[in-house]
């Protein structure tokens, strides 16, 4: 981490407490006076450099990606280059202003901005244009260039080894999960699933499956997605979590054809054809096991347990905070396949238990990975909280309506994807621990960057930030 970049300067020999700024403020002790001590501040951070230092150090080759997306308008037309609408629409979901409207009204005469703009892309902008612009643009655009776009970025920290820290045993956690994006009271479009309650109304919504790359240390960053929608107003049966699925798998292949992975599922996705398609991949699998989903193989696994007792550990978990019992069990063999079973128990100190947990894998267990195996399948939360959660109560709004138009709404989702893998490598990466003490919430830290866009020129030298490792110890 740059050295420029912490949380307070050190105290001074003579009781000051030297803060943001260098100004000595003395101790409340030191006087002689009751109460608390003033509060340390954070030296106050040039939001809109260091955003450009992430992008120059990470993703060097930004504006040539961009600039290779076809403009589908009409050739000598357009004012603003295609290159500076995508990342003018990546910025309004990483400032968290929550709308277009929103967006437009605080940008409307940023010139500062434009000249960011400018810099970052290498081209002339004498303007901001207005997101009106970028709605036309994405209408026309399809999806599957933006998701290009976002494997683009992924594969880049994959070769400079960036994540090389978050592999177990050679291979890249991989979480996969849905959620919704809108739901409508009325037919939103001809592709919209539809849902019968048992009050008798029908509600129209549209779902989305994503696929996470995640980390013990809190990160999730999205590599793919596949929508989940009808084919239209025409089906025999709707679409759902595990036909997406089968969709987003050869997709991820072919964007990832040399990368290992192990994926993340919940016991959804407890299926000889997804386990049959993991191993086809050379992907290796955690899967939440369940008696109620599987109740054959879990009898089966109970049994084998018994005849087991030496395939056990105990072991202590962090921050002597407890422990994990451990029991695992190999050789299962289901329509076909050599599947490995492994439950873990944690207690605190009290002996009280904390979490319950069993899943399904394809690799063999034993006494040496038997820790690892039990924590990277408990890895799947990540896409819950630091994914989902993010981007739904983050300052993304997830479930907003960017556009009511189809193809738009999947442009503007792919954006803002590409904004949360930006915003990932800024506040955990870049500015590290000290993001807490300098912002407190996501909110305040999306309205500073909003205004430090504004108003915050670049230096003529963005000095290289040597390196940048992604962790927030």
């Amino acid at each position: 981490m740059d050295e420029r970049i912490q949380a307070v300067e050190e105290t001074g020999s003579l009781g000051d407490t030297v803060c943001a700024g260098g100004t000595a403020q003395p101790c409340a002790q030191s006087q002689g006076q009751r109460g608390r001590p003033k509060k340390l501040r954070p030296i106050p951070l040039k939001l809109a450099r260091e955003l450009a230092v992430v992008i120059g150090h990470f993703f060097p080759d930004l504006a040539p990606w961009l600039g290779k997306i076809r403009d589908p308008r009409q050739s000598g037309k357009a004012v603003f280059p295609m290159k500076v609408l995508l990342l003018l629409g990546t910025l309004m979901f990483l400032t968290h202003t929550g709308s277009r409207n929103h967006f437009n009204d605080n940008v409307r005469d940023a010139l500062e901005m434009a000249r960011t703009l400018a810099r970052l892309l290498g081209c002339e902008l004498k303007a901001i244009p207005h997101l009106d612009t970028l709605e036309k643009v994405l209408r026309l655009v399809q999806p599957e260039t933006l998701e290009s776009l976002l494997a683009q970025l992924v594969r880049r920290l994959i070769r400079m080894k960036s994540l090389d820290d978050w592999r177990v045993d050679g291979r890249f956690p991989l979480a996969i999960d849905g959620t919704g994006l809108y739901c409508f009271r009325n037919r939103h479009c001809d592709n919209c699933i539809e849902t019968k309650h048992s009050s008798g109304t029908l509600t129209y919504s549209h779902k989305v499956l994503v696929s996470f790359i995640v980390s013990s240390d809190g990160y999730a960053l999205p590599i793919a997605c596949e929508f989940i929608e009808n084919p239209g107003l025409v089906y025999n049966k709707q679409d759902c979590e595990i036909k997406a699925f089968h969709r987003l798998e050869p997709k991820i292949k072919k964007l990832y054809p040399q990368t290992p992975f192990c994926l993340l599922l919940d016991a959804l996705y407890a299926d000889q054809n997804v386990m049959r398609a993991c191993l086809r991949n050379g992907w290796n699998f955690a899967i939440t096991f369940k008696n109620t989903d599987m109740p054959a193989l879990w009898a089966e696994a109970q049994s084998l347990l018994s005849l087991s007792p030496g395939q056990r550990a105990d072991l202590s978990l962090p921050k002597d905070e407890g422990t994990r019992r451990i029991r695992w069990i190999n050789d299962m063999v289901y329509e076909g396949m050599q599947l490995s079973a492994i439950f873990h128990i944690d207690k605190n100190k009290a002996g009280n238990t904390l979490g319950d947990f069993a899943h399904l894998t394809g690799r063999l267990i034993n006494h040496n990975n038997a820790w690892r195996v039990a924590a990277t399948a408990r890895l799947r939360w990540r896409c819950e909280n630091e994914g989902f959660n993010v981007l739904k109560n983050g300052g993304f709004a997830l479930e907003h309506v960017y556009s009511r138009n189809p193809v738009a709404a999947k442009g503007y989702f792919l954006l803002m994807l590409i904004a949360h893998i930006f915003q990932q490598l800024l506040t955990r990466g870049r500015l590290g621990t000290v993001f807490k003490a300098a912002f407190h919430t996501f909110l305040n830290y999306g309205e500073q960057l909003l205004e430090a866009l504004k108003n915050q020129p670049l230096p003529l030298d963005l000095d290289p930030p040597g390196q940048i490792r992604l962790s927030t110890g």
